[in-house]
């Protein structure tokens, strides 16, 4: 029968986030004019689960999952997952212009110059470039993952009664929640395709850099610094254990600035957290400062500011001190930006507040949107 006349059916993605400390789930209604946050769930990470990326206790992993569809009231059983960690790659390379199945081959053979783990052990994929300048080569981005770590993932989400829908690379899906390109935001208010911009993902145990011009991945790396640095900091400068200094972090835990006035009561903790932001911010710098020095045509120009993202970036302070360190205007990321959030999530929790932690996800959930 027609259906013209009936209102049309939202449809809906899940996107799954297994990170070292927290899993995270989120379920996004697509409408014509609007994105929804319908569900949302994060649930602690088992102990020592993941190494360097690798799901290596996939059996309690999947429990983990398990729980958070029953906590969130999944029921879409198809997902989007990403895999992240030393043994996912982003390079740049250029090649002769070519058939694309020529360089298809080509890839195969030349990719072990660009990746640092056996081309045997990995799983490959490439994009072709947009073409500036030099007509005679073409420019591809090469994304290589350990086979490794897409085999643990699918054998956890299976576990768990899921069905893949395809196993993504963080640095894309952080970009395609933070650019806000999706229905609901105007026009206006999408970043610059021409800024290049640095933006910084603090997990647990790691924090993920990634440099874009735009849409285009110009640089990653993972700095081994991350929120569990700060709350063993706070646990050893006081005396106490791991969890007690996480509550400590999460409910009173302040980073100063250099050279601004501290509350007496602040001074331990805030000493403590800031020689781990120190250390951070020297490595930020760094990268930008390596991204920075590569020819225009490579790099895409300098980098002109910072967004935050990850649970360890809710640390009061924290954007502002990076801020100063690194000398560049740094903000906290807003994934829900344009994306309204269903009334009966929000009367549980405040999403607004945790919807740093929430960008992989939500990236993930995007990706046949924005995509």
């Amino acid at each position: 029968m027609p259906s013209g006349f009936l209102p049309r059916r939202a449809k809906t993605f899940v996107g799954l986030d297994i990170g070292t400390s927290r899993i995270k789930m989120v379920e996004l209604a697509v409408h014509p004019e609007s994105v929804e946050l319908v569900r949302a769930a994060v649930e602690p990470t088992p102990p020592e689960s993941l190494v360097e990326g690798r799901i290596v206790n996939p059996a309690a992993v999947a429990g983990a999952i398990k729980r958070a569809i029953a906590a969130g009231k999944f029921r879409a059983g198809d997902v989007f997952a990403a895999v992240a960690g030393q043994g996912v790659v982003v390079r740049h390379a250029k090649f002769p212009n070519m058939p694309a199945e020529e360089l298809r081959q080509a890839m195969q053979w030349e990719a072990q110059k660009y990746i640092p783990f056996p081309v045997e052990q990995a799983t490959l994929d490439f994009t072709v470039l947009p073409t500036e300048g030099d007509q005679q080569t073409t420019e591809v981005m090469l994304v290589a993952a350990k086979s490794e770590l897409i085999e643990s993932h699918l054998q956890t989400m299976e576990l768990a009664g899921l069905t893949p829908v395809a196993i993504d690379v963080q640095p894309f899906t952080m970009l395609r929640a933070l650019r806000h390109k999706r229905p609901g935001v105007p026009e206006s208010e999408l970043r610059d395709d021409d800024a290049v911009t640095a933006y910084l993902d603090v997990g647990a145990g790691t924090t993920d850099i990634v440099i874009a011009k735009g849409e285009l991945v110009k640089f990653t790396r993972i700095v081994p610094i991350g929120g569990a640095m700060f709350t063993k900091a706070i646990a050893e400068r006081l005396g106490v254990g791991f969890d007690e200094a996480e509550r400590i972090k999460i409910e009173r835990s302040r980073l100063y600035r250099r050279g601004e006035e501290m509350d007496a009561d602040d001074v331990p903790v805030s000493e403590a957290m800031s020689e781990v932001a120190a250390s951070l911010a020297l490595e930020i710098r760094r990268s930008i400062d390596y991204h920075d020095m590569q020819p225009v045509s490579a790099s895409g120009g300098d980098v002109k500011s910072v967004i935050l993202a990850g649970g360890g970036a809710a640390l009061r302070g924290l954007d502002a001190y990076i801020g100063d360190e690194v000398g560049l205007p740094t903000e906290m990321s807003d994934p829900l930006k344009g994306i309204i959030v269903n009334p009966r999530i929000a009367s549980k929790w405040d999403v607004q507040a945790s919807s740093p932690m929430l960008a992989v996800g939500i990236g993930l959930a995007l990706r046949e949107v924005v995509d």
